[in-house]
């Protein structure tokens, strides 16, 4: 099974970014339902191995995270894939996730942590114009900044693809104390 842990957001910031994801007209903006910040993406794994995290995570305290939301970047590579928002204040939390994950068997890649919440979907072979408007777009909302958040709660999905996008199904929920 596909799957991930993260944060998701808060319904009314949810909202904030994907419009502001639309008004950008740049790729394909992720609607409200898949904005979160992904603290450990954990590929294919059995149900038995996510039945073990599961009881793992349940008997872990974790603590709340206030998340800043400032500045776009394009991650991806040298050819970019998303836009992505850049998120301050998840990097322990991630660390004791990943920890946790590790902790049962779950190999993670052996690269650096970058939150962010994905804004929108760059297409696999830009053309011209597709860079012209990212840079049009890091040039004119580069700087753009969300409201903080206080986040009260970890959960862990299921990735399922379709050729309209993705689509991440909630599997269980994990509050975060503090």
């Amino acid at each position: 099974m596909r799957s991930f842990l993260a944060l998701p957001l808060p319904d009314l910031l949810a909202d904030e970014l994907s419009f502001f994801a639309q008004r950008l007209k740049l790729g394909r903006p992720q609607p409200p339902e898949n904005m979160h910040i992904t603290l450990a993406f954990l590929d294919e794994q059995p149900v038995s191995v996510l039945e073990d995290l599961h009881e793992a995570l349940e008997a872990t305290a974790l603590p709340a995270v206030s998340v800043g939301f400032a500045g776009v970047d394009p991650l991806g590579g040298k050819i970019p894939s998303v836009l992505a928002l850049r998120v301050t204040g998840v990097d322990t939390l991630q660390a004791r996730v990943a920890s946790v994950v590790r902790g049962i068997g779950i190999t993670l890649p052996h690269r650096k942590f970058r939150a962010h919440v994905t804004l929108a979907r760059l297409p696999r072979k830009p053309g011209a114009e597709d860079m012209a408007a990212l840079g049009h777009v890091l040039e004119t909302h580069g700087n753009a900044q969300f409201p903080e958040a206080h986040l009260r709660e970890m959960s862990l999905y299921q990735s399922h693809l379709r050729p309209e996008g993705a689509w991440y199904e909630r599997l269980a929920d994990y509050p975060l104390s503090g």
